[in-house]
């Protein structure tokens, strides 16, 4: 997997979200903000018969990495497209959107500092679009069957459930990631058009996927 020399890991619960993400045959899936595109590789090896898949990433760098990863992916390639969330240049056409969206508000906690910082501080922090911005561009590419599959700081929770409500869409399952302290740290959510009823569960974060 091809990432940039300095700055975190990116999405070290890539594979818990292709895990719980429910996949049909030939489903179009779409990550927001895919950065290296982790994501979609992921979520091709955990499911191989998953159909089209597109990456949406703002950012320049990030986006040539994620398409390097594209053509190297031993599912095939995937499509990265570069935009911003909230004008995106794409139909509503998904079964599935995918989206880690900055979990934190422009000036909230420690933000990563220094001339190289600008990206990890958009992947941590909402300065291009929060995630009411991402709740809303999965209500506009989703399919009327269609289901988003977010990840999130577990305790900002409220403010996902909100952002996904005012889009017009229904939580239907939620799986809390335990850190090595067995507190929750990450928030797995599965949201629809629609429907009732929830489901809620935890699981501990696995040392490898730190």
């Amino acid at each position: 997997m091809v990432r940039a020399r300095r700055g975190f890991r990116p999405c070290p619960w890539a594979f818990d979200l292709a895990r719980f993400a429910p996949v049909r045959a030939g489903d179009r899936a779409v990550d927001l903000g895919c950065g290296n595109g982790i994501l979609l590789r992921a979520l091709a090896e955990v499911h191989p018969h998953v159909g089209a898949r597109i990456g949406v990433e703002l950012h320049g760098a990030a986006a040539e990495r994620a398409r390097l990863n594209a053509r190297l992916d031993p599912a095939g390639p995937f499509a990265v497209v570069r935009a911003d969330v909230r004008r995106l240049p794409l139909r509503p056409r998904f079964e599935l959107v995918l989206a880690n969206p900055p979990f934190y508000p422009p000036g909230w906690g420690r933000a990563p500092t220094g001339p190289d910082a600008g990206p990890q501080r958009a992947a941590t922090h909402a300065l291009y679009g929060d995630v009411a911005d991402f709740a809303r561009a999965a209500a506009r590419l989703l399919l009327p069957h269609g289901q988003a599959v977010f990840v999130f700081d577990a305790d900002r929770l409220p403010a996902l459930l909100l952002a996904l409500d005012g889009a017009g869409l229904t939580c239907a399952a939620l799986r809390f990631l335990d850190d090595d302290r067995g507190r929750p740290s990450r928030v797995l959510t599965i949201a629809r058009r629609g429907g009732h009823g929830l489901l809620v569960e935890r699981i501990p974060l696995r040392a490898a996927d730190i």
